[in-house]
């Protein structure tokens, strides 16, 4: 592999000495199962859970209601105010136990987890026998919340390593404490749950014999557990046109899935016979992506990949609708280990429920399983056709064993029209149906992105694959990981607004290989033309109506915000709804002279009236406009584009109340905070402003929208920093004295590192100088390597 375009350059040489070392483990282990620390610690103890009467609650709840585990304790707790701090020789360890008397097992939600690079978290339970971590920077999350799998046993253990030079930089806050009151690592008859007969001794386990021909689209299948409502779904990884190992999982909209939920893998029994599966082979944290209610399908990506350890398939699906000539379901039903059900016959278009009305023909009726049935608990689950492609997702129905009758999936052929196709398509090849993709049949491309001058990770860079479809991004400890097709080299480009994009060429795959790639990017000069974050009064905004019926409830609030503590929120000065007949404008300051390549970027959150019955179509919603040199506004549309259209009429066609009929908007329910951005470059050398719009028409209203952190940035031109040329080394006496040539370059970093895939280990220190000496750097180590980086300060 080579780089094709250096701004700032990497020169490096290592020696090698006597002795071996060894490389560091990203699983790791506790401090405290290595030395000699304190035997107390602070111990938290919740109040008591009454298993039988949430049992008993549970056995009220319908199919298309997520099944729950798990009783939810709310707390408190973060490394300032419990715990028992520790100092070690290499800096300190912070640990806090937890208890809950006569939980199964427990599980954490952390409203706050950032840690500096280096800190380590563990879990684990009394008797040490179940230990999950190291989780490090890189399970990161850009919202900062966190939440983890269950732990056996009725108390759970925190450790938390600092190292010494991170000191103080750690935020760590647990907000929840779950108490499971089902047994999710073994099976007993004091639960419903642990008896496999209250799972449906009609069900198949994956591994039977009927399960011989799937055992492929078995590996897609997950499990959900919830960190909104402690409940079970089930779900499916998907494959996208691209076949990049994009980690999407396909799972139903009403099982309301969240930024914090954990996805199990493999859950399952090793053989036919009801053995309990393996739980420690999770996922945490995903992004929600695109859903829609009358499909009931909801598209969420996992905010890591899938290790492939795991040995992960992402299903194919099938967007004709055309009624398959025979259906599978692979699910969890009551969140019991793996199974699968079989229909023989056609199902049949319908609506959900099988209702006259409205008609819409947007699931597939399964009348009747000949094998195996399915509970609650298998909402979300795939429903494959005879090629074994995804057709559905299952919404809900009566079926049971002792009513093996009418089930309904959410139609993969609807869906793909109303906001699954953008993603699971990104080429717009418009393919109508896909065959599922083996990532173990390919290699493997990964690496961390940083900042050449800084050295901080990156988020959000793309890694694009010159000359193809497969693209990914960076997560917030800037690592990305992407599938590739083996046989081949590869070019891959690196880039991230406001960097100089770069090059990697000459990257050879090879069949179940992992090629390291690292890249560094150059940060551009940032010209600011715009930030206001509403925390000052928002000097120079207005806001208005055009008069008349037409009412503007634009205000500053601290109900949600995205920095800080206000945003500019359209709708009730309280907790109740915005007004009917809303024609309210947001207008920014006077602009002027927008440099050419500016980028718009604002967040957002919205809840607004939609259709139940039309596709894509809202009553109430928020839209944006530009003035160009005082004339005036027109709708613009953002990268990400709208999600809705208003509504021309409503029910019988009687002309729909709202000011914007017929246009695109924003609407529906986004709870999290979402980035919209523009190119602005036409309005290049124009004074603009920006007007943020919301209607709402006659009746029905919702809670409204929000708006912050609303910038216009442009980029200037590069720093060129020159290569640091003919690299020597030599040692004198311990000292290891390094020199290279004078050059333009004002300032030089010294790097050290055992890893020639992490070259920039360690910082030695910085110097303007064009030598310099490590006193007693001589190391008993087989290879080091050092490396010099020229920078501008």
């Amino acid at each position: 592999m080579k780089r094709s375009h250096i701004i700032l350059s990497l020169l490096s040489v290592f020696v090698i000495a006597a002795n071996s070392f060894a490389q560091i483990s990203h699983g790791g282990s506790p401090a405290s199962l290595h030395g000699a620390m304190l035997s107390v610690v602070q111990s938290q103890s919740l109040p008591s859970v009454d298993h039988a009467t949430l049992l008993a609650e549970d056995e009220t709840e319908s199919k298309d209601v997520p099944l729950r585990f798990g009783y939810p304790h709310e707390v408190n707790f973060n490394l300032n105010n419990s715990g028992t701090w520790e100092d070690t020789k290499d800096g300190r360890v912070w640990r806090l136990r937890i208890e809950s008397r006569g939980a199964y097992s427990i599980n954490l939600v952390f409203d706050e987890f950032d840690v500096p690079v280096g800190g380590q978290l563990f879990l684990y339970n009394d008797n040490h026998e179940y230990v999950i971590g190291a989780f490090t920077q890189e399970n990161e999350n850009p919202d900062r919340k966190f939440a983890t799998q269950p732990v056996p046993g009725d108390a759970i253990t925190l450790e938390y390593i600092e190292p010494f030079e991170a000191q103080g930089q750690s935020a760590i806050s647990v907000m929840r404490v779950v108490h499971a009151y089902r047994n999710l690592f073994g099976r007993g008859d004091d639960n419903p749950l642990d008896s496999f007969g209250s799972s449906g001794s009609c069900n198949n386990n994956v591994n039977c014999p009927e399960g011989a021909d799937w055992q492929d689209q078995k590996r897609g299948v997950v499990m959900l557990l919830t960190s909104g409502n402690f409940r079970y779904c089930s779900g499916s990884l998907i494959n996208t046109t691209a076949n990049d190992a994009a980690p999407y999982i396909l799972t139903a909209n009403h099982c309301s899935p969240s930024t914090n939920d954990i996805f199990m893998f493999n859950y399952e029994s090793p053989s036919c016979a009801n053995i309990d599966g393996p739980t420690n082979q999770t996922v945490q944290g995903c992004q929600l992506i695109s859903h829609y209610s009358n499909s009931d399908f909801y598209l969420v990506r996992l905010n890591s990949n899938v290790p492939l350890s795991y040995n992960p398939y992402f299903n194919g699906w099938n967007a004709n609708d055309v009624a398959a000539t025979n259906s599978v379901c692979i699910h969890h039903p009551s969140g019991d280990i793996k199974k699968i059900s079989f229909d023989y016959q056609a199902p049949q278009a319908s609506s959900y429920g099988g209702s006259s009305t409205p008609g819409d023909n947007t699931h597939w009726h399964i009348l009747n399983w000949e094998d195996g049935t399915t509970e609650p608990g298998s909402s979300g689950s795939p429903l494959f056709d005879q090629n074994h492609r995804i057709t559905g997702q299952l919404h809900g129905g009566t079926a049971s064993c002792s009513n093996n009758i009418d089930d309904y999936f959410g139609k993969v052929s609807i869906s793909m029209l109303n906001g699954l196709r953008a993603n699971l398509d990104p080429g717009n090849t418009g393919v109508m149906a896909l065959d599922g993709f083996d990532p173990q049949a390919g290699g493997f491309a990964r690496g961390t992105v940083i900042d050449a001058t800084t050295l901080n990770p990156i988020e959000g860079a793309t890694v694009q694959e010159v000359g193809g479809s497969r693209s990914t991004t960076t997560n917030a400890a800037g690592y990305y990981f992407m599938a590739l097709p083996d046989g081949a080299t590869y070019d891959l480009a690196f880039s991230k607004f406001a960097y100089v994009s770069d090059t990697a060429t000459g990257i050879n795959i090879t069949f179940g290989d992992t090629t390291t790639v690292n890249m560094s990017l150059t940060a551009l000069p940032i010209i600011t033309v715009l930030y206001e974050d509403f925390e000052s009064g928002a000097t120079g905004w207005t806001h208005e109506t055009p008069g008349g019926t037409w009412v503007d409830e634009w205000h500053l609030s601290t109900e949600r915000s995205l920095s800080s503590s206000h945003s500019y929120k359209c709708g009730s000065t309280g907790t109740g709804t915005y007004s009917a007949f809303n024609d309210a404008r947001l207008i920014s300051p006077v602009l002027n002279n927008i440099p050419d390549g500016a980028q718009l970027s604002f967040w957002m959150q919205i809840e607004g009236e939609v259709s139940g019955v039309y596709s894509d179509s809202a009553y109430d919603g928020g839209i944006l406009e530009i003035s160009e040199n005082g004339g005036a506004f027109t709708q613009v549309t953002p990268a990400e584009g709208y999600t809705e259209t208003f509504r021309y009429t409503v029910g019988g066609g009687t002309p729909a109340t709202g000011p914007m009929l017929g246009q695109p908007c924003w609407s529906g329910t986004v709870t999290t905070w979402t980035e919209k951005t523009m190119d602005l470059s036409p309005y290049a050398g124009s004074n603009i402003q920006l007007r943020f719009r919301f209607g709402s028409d006659n009746s029905v209203q919702r809670e409204g929208w929000y708006v912050d952190d609303v910038s216009i940035v442009a980029v200037g031109e590069p720093v060129v920093v020159t290569t640091p040329e003919d690299l020597t080394i030599f040692i004198d006496g311990n000292d290891v004295v390094l020199r290279w040539n004078a050059d333009a370059n004002p300032m030089y970093r010294v790097y050290t590192s055992l890893d020639p895939d992490n070259l920039l280990q360690t910082l030695v220190d910085t110097t303007d100088q064009n030598t310099y000496t490590i006193v007693d750097g001589v190391i008993n180590d087989e290879m080091r390597y050092y490396t010099v980086v020229g920078y501008q300060p």
